[in-house]
């Protein structure tokens, strides 16, 4: 039975920024804290749509800070849809997210009549791990979701038993304060919400994951073959060094190069791997950071997609 947190009534407003007009539609009027989503209407005639999922921890109004993704999608003619499919701890990876996840997307099909055959979605850090995922059951066998023409993700963790490791693990030379946090929150969620772990029960992760080295078989790949992909990163090995004290073995451009090429041997010639050299900065915080949505040229991804789209 699917979950009913986004079915009662929607309460929008829209507002004109720079000749755009973006419409804020939420659940609890003016409560921008959870379940609400941000839609940005081209000037123009709408061609398609894009749904952009925020990373974790984050909430649209940020997404409209760090990226401008969305404002090449207006220029191109395409609606942006950006949801708050809960609050800032919204997980994506887990069954109860991917059904919000499933029932939203059904919600604006409607709500804006689009149509398969121009939607695109993709995401960053866990929000790009979630497009994947949704690309990966929307084109499984017998779905009856809403398939997209192409996905894409910004420096997604792929394989959730990796970086599970690499958040338990004791072979550091140290460990960063900043990662001392995230690492024991996100392995405490990966508890709670599986109600186990990799290290316990490896295979169930070969099924959570969009890709896991440890599966033999690479089954969660199979659905992606005849999908358009493209993954970034932005592999500063010598930023993560000096600021989070962790090497190649745990950062998530070892996961993409991996689903990379492992779809590619599987005959999927429209899988790509974009790396970055230089250009994570998060707009926001005015910081250099090598997992930004930054590192994805807002400009040229828009022209990919399009060039995706269905005849």
């Amino acid at each position: 039975m699917r979950l009913a947190i986004l079915s009662f009534l929607f309460v929008s407003f829209s507002i004109s920024v720079l000749g755009q007009e973006i419409e804020y539609t939420f659940s609890t009027p003016g409560d921008s804290t959870k379940n609400y989503y941000v839609t940005i209407h081209p000037k123009d005639e709408v061609k398609g749509a894009l749904i952009l999922l925020p990373g974790f921890g984050e909430l649209p109004k940020q997404t409209l800070l760090d990226s401008e993704i969305y404002k090449h999608a207006s220029e191109a003619g395409y609606m942006t849809i950006i949801p708050a499919l809960g609050d800032w701890s919204f997980f994506y990876i887990d069954e109860p997210s991917h059904q919000k996840l499933d029932q939203f997307i059904d919600e604006v099909f409607k709500k804006y009549n689009l149509k398969e055959s121009s939607f695109f979605i993709g995401g960053f850090s866990l929000g790009g791990t979630m497009a994947i995922q949704y690309a990966q059951s929307a084109n499984s066998e017998n779905s009856i979701q809403k398939k997209p023409q192409a996905v894409f993700a910004i420096d997604p963790p792929l394989d959730i038993e990796r970086l599970y490791n690499c958040m338990v693990t004791t072979n550091r030379p140290a460990k960063n304060p900043v990662s001392i946090q995230e690492d024991e929150y996100v392995t405490d969620r990966i508890q709670q919400e599986f109600g186990t772990n990799p290290q316990a029960n490896p295979e169930f992760f070969w099924k959570v994951s969009p890709y896991a080295e440890s599966d033999p078989e690479h089954r969660s790949l199979k659905s992606l073959v005849n999908v358009p992909i493209r993954i970034y990163n932005e592999p500063d090995i010598n930023w993560y060094i000096e600021n989070r004290n962790i090497d190649f073995n745990c950062i998530n451009a070892i996961d993409s190069a991996a689903m990379i090429n492992w779809l590619k041997f599987l005959g999927n010639s429209n899988a790509e791997l974009i790396l970055t050299k230089d250009q994570g900065y998060r707009i926001s915080r005015k910081m250099r950071h090598p997992h930004s949505w930054t590192i994805a040229d807002g400009n040229e991804l828009v022209s990919w997609l399009i060039k995706q789209k269905a005849d």
